[in-house]
């Protein structure tokens, strides 16, 4: 429980900031040309090379492992995001500017419906990315609650039934959230036209 409660904020922050940068990205080619190389060398860095800089900024404590889970989940929807509204057709924004749709109409009825299909895959993405993180935090950082820390205890003991259950926990959970978001994303696209 102390690890899915991790995981799910951590989730949930780097999300919701993933998916608000690469909107403000894919609708403004300023910000895309300020940002995008940064962002683009900062998806060629390894995950686990910021946990020096996030234990000395946020602690090892419960910060830094959901500063850590959130940085996980904030790249691939950050980047889906991104391509899906910059992907939307040409012929769509002249349709809109022929209806004399507003910067806000076209991105509410057109742009945003359009780039949901890649929103929901960064999702999809970022949830697994984030499960695989929580352990590595729980692994890395302080010993906390949670399963990294139960595999911590089985491997200073020698206790191999713990680390296998643990092992299987683990990929049972990332089964389980990989099904249900299949499903909601699934449920949730049922709209669109194939």
């Amino acid at each position: 429980l102390a690890s899915l409660e991790r995981d799910l904020i951590g989730f949930a922050c780097g999300s919701v900031a993933g998916i608000t940068l690469g909107l403000a990205i894919g609708f403004s080619r300023i910000i895309e040309r300020l940002l995008g190389p940064v962002l683009l060398v900062h998806r060629q860095i390894a995950l686990f090379a910021w946990v020096p800089l996030i234990s000395m900024w946020f602690g090892g404590g419960e910060a830094g492992k959901v500063v850590f889970i959130a940085l996980a989940a904030f790249q691939p929807a950050l980047i889906n995001t991104w391509q899906g509204v910059s992907g939307i057709p040409r012929s769509y924004r002249e349709l809109a500017d022929v209806l004399t749709f507003g910067w806000f109409d076209f991105a509410w009825l057109i742009a945003i419906p359009g780039a949901l299909p890649q929103i929901f895959t960064g999702l999809h993405s970022a949830l697994i990315y984030a499960w695989t993180a929580t352990v590595g935090a729980e692994l890395l950082l302080n010993i906390a609650p949670g399963l990294g820390g139960r595999m911590n205890e089985g491997q200073h003991l020698f206790h191999m039934d713990l680390l296998l259950l643990c092992i299987l926990l683990l990929g049972g959970v990332g089964v389980v959230f990989n099904v249900v978001a299949g499903a909601l994303e699934h449920r949730l696209l049922r709209w669109r036209i194939p």
